[in-house]
């Protein structure tokens, strides 16, 4: 057994697979992963919480408190179950960017930003904004995304640019937004939340047009 639980597979330890998982995000720029390597960070995480308590690898408490806030607010709970919070989103986060430098980087700055942000605005920081001021610059960054999606679809990206303040977070809640829902639809929670059943034989599969209608904004 290596450390932080991560067991030996061949000639490849669980760890090896972890960094290779996390590198992989930027090398395709996409944020999102499949449900066997998100499934592999979920046990990452478990294998590094000690009696049940996570510890963070990278994230300042700070920045690992607001991707909490910003996981919780992207999959909220709801009388079905938890958020995305609840199903682990900081953590599977954190130990995805402590195997990737660039990674890490991108969160880095990104929370930076939001910081920033609402220190221009509200002279404070996100985590302890109101949620109103939580949600009206997420609501303002969504805006942004549309209209840039609506500019490419006219034809007009070269004469489009991201609102110079809102820019940053266009591009970084991107990434925490893939990121979170892929923990999320990926943990206990999120499984159970699609009705998953276990594994069977079916001759077809449908994804629940309710889990659909769900993630599609949040893509």
């Amino acid at each position: 057994m290596s450390d932080s639980g991560l067991v030996q597979i061949g000639n490849v330890s669980r760890r090896d697979a972890l960094r290779r998982i996390a590198l992989a995000l930027t090398a395709v720029g996409s944020g999102s992963l499949d449900l066997a390597s998100a499934q592999q960070v979920h046990h990452a995480v478990r294998g590094a919480s000690t009696s049940g308590t996570y510890e963070p690898k990278f994230l300042k408490p700070h920045e690992y408190r607001t991707v909490g806030r910003l996981a919780e607010l992207i999959v909220p709970a709801d009388e079905r179950g938890g958020s995305a919070l609840d199903a682990g989103a900081p953590q599977f986060v954190d130990v995805l960017c402590s195997e990737n430098e660039k990674l890490g980087r991108i969160y880095t700055g990104g929370l930076g930003w939001f910081d920033a942000w609402m220190r221009h605005h509200y002279d404070t920081t996100f985590i302890d904004a109101t949620e109103q001021q939580q949600t009206a610059l997420l609501d303002a960054i969504v805006a942004a995304e549309r209209e840039k999606e609506k500019a490419s679809e006219d034809d007009f990206d070269e004469y489009f640019e991201v609102d110079s303040e809102l820019g940053p977070g266009v591009r970084f809640l991107d990434w925490v937004r893939k990121m979170s829902v892929d923990a999320y639809y990926s943990s206990e929670i999120g499984i159970k939340d699609m009705g998953y059943k276990g594994n069977g034989a079916y001759s077809d599969y449908t994804v629940p047009q309710e889990a659909l209608d769900f993630i599609k904004p949040l893509l």
